[in-house]
């Protein structure tokens, strides 16, 4: 007998959203007249033209925009039906209209939009406010309530529908998503002020908002394009390293992508992940130097100056990131120490165990990793498995015991390892533990976060010191 397709969870997901927006249409309570749909029609213009000037985000293919402004105004001035009504058809024309998106898309976004005016309209209504095109008495604890339940369910409902379509974990999507919840919250003034020039003045005191509400779609624009050229500052950084040594081509994204996954799997929250990426990332700047380029092609043993220099870069790396004010502190410090051992055996501080940041702990593992099994001048890339039992040999002297564990057991870790070496052309890696008839199991990771939060930036430099096994 022929089993049927499962659906895919995503398409599971719209449907469900879908139906309860449909639910929320019918059972809503309408009242029609000429002053409620030029009202309505007012509102939803100023709402479709905000809509078209959205800006994606760096997560998935989600959007921001300040159509949230009219729709709260509709909230205040028309009641729960006509406001989710209205956020149904901007996004619906927005999705299709404007970006052409799929069906799935478009039934998404004017969905979710419709359940989360909605719910935000009922609990206006709820708390006592009352809609009204006569007089403007907004009742300021029931709207500020009204806000409150907006934005966290218009990015929850998102945030999953990302993770859903995307390898995003809900918790990193629903962070990207808030990043700019200041300005959300400081807009929604902009929401009072156009349903009281809209009652004062009608048609032209609505249009005298669109203003400075066309400012603060140019705020956003300039906040996203901000973290746009600090990720091309980034990408500019590693390529001006690996341009000296074509041998380490692509090790500092796939170092990267390493650590991100390793940060995720220990639960960190997503600014600390995005920390961890950008200084892995970065790790080695500091071989950017004109006096690394001769070292880093030499395929003799290196001499004791040579060495010396060579374990000056992450503390040459360290102040290049921190003329960037951006990736000063928990970057920076990350940069510094990711060569220091957790046994105190490493540089430049000789920092030990938990002294270490957590973010330079990670890069440590990762790092020497990827290192070992990449092909050098002077020698052929190990083996996955040799790789993997000499990180084991040094857990609790070089490396972190516990990261040690979680990168060789971690299931999505051997997922993206595996993707690497193949990339490469190396064959897939398999868990590797102390007992072969044991199975290595992920290590409890709340604790290690933890201690990893509270000792992110440590220590001032010092002369580098004996280097132990490790990535250069």
């Amino acid at each position: 007998m022929q089993m049927k397709r499962r659906l895919p969870s995503i398409v599971v997901y719209v449907v469900a959203v879908c139906f309860v927006a449909i639910v929320m249409l019918v059972q809503a309570h309408w009242v029609a007249s000429t002053d409620i749909v030029g009202a309505a029609a007012t509102l939803l213009l100023i709402a479709v033209l905000s809509e078209a000037g959205s800006h994606q985000l760096s997560i998935g293919t989600a959007t921001s925009s300040v159509a949230f402004i009219p729709f709260l105004a509709a909230i205040l001035l028309l009641g729960p039906a006509w406001a989710m009504a209205m956020g149904g058809i901007t996004f619906f024309i927005s999705a299709s209209l404007f970006r052409r998106k799929p069906a799935l898309k478009v039934a998404y976004n004017s969905a979710k939009e419709v359940i989360a005016v909605g719910m935000s309209g009922h609990v206006y209504v709820m708390l006592g406010g009352t809609p009204s095109l006569a007089e403007f008495r907004p009742a300021i604890f029931a709207f500020a309530a009204a806000v409150v339940v907006y934005f966290p369910l218009n990015h929850i409902t998102t945030a999953v529908a990302i993770a859903l379509s995307t390898k995003t974990r809900v918790r990193e999507a629903w962070g990207r998503m808030t990043l700019h919840q200041v300005y959300d919250l400081a807009a929604t003034s902009l929401a009072l002020l156009l349903a009281l020039l809209y009652i004062q003045l009608d048609l032209w005191g609505a249009l005298m908002v669109v203003i400075p509400v066309v400012l603060v779609r140019h705020v956003y624009a300039m906040s996203l394009q901000f973290e746009q050229v600090n990720r091309d500052l980034l990408e500019l950084m590693v390529k001006s390293i690996e341009a000296r040594d074509p041998y380490t081509s692509g090790h500092s994204v796939r170092v990267s992508r390493l650590a991100r996954t390793m940060a995720e799997e220990l639960g960190l929250s997503w600014k600390a992940i995005d920390t961890v990426a950008s200084a892995a990332l970065l790790h080695d700047l500091g071989k950017m130097y004109q006096e690394f380029a001769p070292i880093l092609r030499k395929e003799s043993k290196l001499d004791a100056r040579e060495m010396r220099l060579m374990q000056s870069h992450p503390v040459r790396g360290a102040e290049l990131v921190g003329t960037v004010s951006s990736l000063r502190g928990e970057v920076q410090q990350a940069v510094r120490h990711h060569h220091e051992g957790f046994g105190g055996k490493g540089y430049p501080d000789r920092l030990k165990g938990e002294e270490i940041p957590l973010a330079a702990r990670i890069i440590s593992v990762v790092d020497t990793f990827d290192a070992m099994t990449s092909t050098r001048p002077y020698r052929k890339g190990l083996s996955r498995e040799t790789a993997v039992a000499e990180l084991k040999a040094k857990a609790g002297r070089q490396f972190d015991p516990a990261l040690v564990e979680l990168f060789c057991s971690n299931a999505r870790m051997l997922a993206v390892v595996s993707e690497q070496l193949d990339a490469r052309d190396e064959p897939k890696m398999v868990p590797v533990s102390d007992r072969p008839d044991r199975p290595a199991q992920p290590v409890p990771n709340e604790e290690l976060a933890r201690a990893g939060r509270r000792r992110w930036i440590r220590h001032s430099i010092k002369t580098p010191v004996e280097k132990p096994t490790s990535a250069t």
